[in-house]
């Protein structure tokens, strides 16, 4: 039970009712994060960075309280806290943060402008969502279970007997959304891709005066479930189990190329999946008809926080904001893509695809005959 507020702004009662409106097989982002025994990481980077914004902001903090106490759509609540998360880690580098600037000729503010000393950025926040039909799942498997729970009681009481009964139901969730099995050369991994690169793909939020960086935060434990892994940052990982080799879904989602092959394995073969899709960095931008104006995404997860730059963007980081960002607690350079010098990511990433490609052609040669 808490003893004080939450985040500073919530307070022990508030929390509490949170929970006692639970509604089905969802448990309110607040409530998993303020008072479940099984908090984690998750709990700590977001009280952490509540602290940092209170002192800082504590106006724009409770400028949040109504989505925080949201009951009806809970996704509200989740993009609060990952708002909250984001702005504790763009001020704990000491940089000026500015929420909700204005953008000419645009009816909607992105969430922060942010400086360093040599120029301003655009940082827009995006919570990543469960993908809708796998929520319904979740939704169903619930409803099973309580079937079962009911039908369990009403066979106890017609036949007089107490006793102890356990009941189970299980569901495959894929965050980002199952394969489409009718689809060809679709799966888990390219729909995930898919999903992840087309994140803010109308850009709305653009100032084509100032870079802008999508800070996708991921780390909403009623989303992921088990954290998102820092493999994930990968072109290509292995794991000591079984051998396992893997490609990084986020990785590709930003820098994969359509056609071009991605690891897969089945069972102890290897195998050579094309690409669908362009990566995020490539596209042709439906919305606007040009590349993509992003010049960096920031990928949050509960224990590392990356920066992925565009490889050529049309507007480039400047290089006080760029050193800033490795102040951020998680921050982890050896999974980010920065480009210290121009040209530098540009480069890096070349070499990341041939060493990635060399390394599949190798794999695919040890399968059995």
């Amino acid at each position: 039970m808490l003893t004080k507020d939450y985040l500073g702004i919530l307070t022990p009662k508030e929390v509490e009712d949170l929970r006692s409106k639970r509604s089905g097989n969802w448990i309110h982002p607040v409530v998993s994060l303020a008072l479940d025994s099984t908090r984690g990481v998750v709990a700590a980077n977001t009280e952490r960075a509540g602290r940092i914004v209170l002192q800082a902001n504590e106006a724009w903090l409770n400028s949040l309280r109504q989505r925080l106490l949201e009951t009806s759509d809970l996704t509200n609540a989740s993009s609060a806290l990952g708002e909250i998360r984001a702005y504790g880690s763009l001020l704990e580098t000491g940089m000026v943060v500015k929420p909700a600037p204005a953008v000419s000729g645009k009816p909607v503010s992105p969430e922060f402008e942010v400086q360093a000393g040599d120029g301003p950025v655009i940082v827009e926040v995006h919570s990543k969502q469960m993908h809708p039909a796998e929520r319904k799942k979740l939704d169903d498997q619930h409803k099973r279970l309580q079937a079962k729970v009911a039908q369990a009681i009403e066979s106890g009481e017609k036949s007089g007997e107490r006793k102890n009964e356990v009941v189970a139901d299980a569901a495959e969730i894929q965050p980002l959304g199952a394969a489409d099995p009718n689809k060809a050369g679709d799966s888990d991994v390219a729909n995930g891709i898919s999903r992840v690169a087309g994140i803010k793909d109308k850009e709305k939020q653009i100032d084509h005066q100032k870079p802008f960086v999508l800070w996708l935060d991921m780390q909403d434990p009623a989303v992921w479930g088990l954290p998102l892994a820092q493999e994930q940052l990968l072109p290509i990982y292995s794991l000591g189990t079984d051998g396992h080799v893997g490609a990084g879904i986020l990785w590709h989602a930003l820098y994969g190329r359509k056609g071009e092959p991605y690891i897969s394995m089945q069972g102890f073969d290897f195998k050579a999946i094309p690409m669908l899709h362009e990566g995020r960095f490539y596209q042709t931008m439906k919305a606007h008809g040009g590349p993509t104006r992003i010049s960096a995404i920031v990928i949050s997860l509960p224990e590392t926080v990356a920066l992925m730059e565009h490889p050529e963007p049309i507007m480039r980081l400047p290089s006080k904001f760029r050193q800033a960002l490795t102040r951020i607690t998680a921050f982890r350079l050896e999974y980010s893509h920065c480009d210290w010098m121009k040209g530098r990511v540009k480069s890096d990433i070349a070499a990341n695809r041939r060493k990635t490609q060399a390394t599949i052609k190798a794999l695919l040669r040890s399968n059995p005959p």
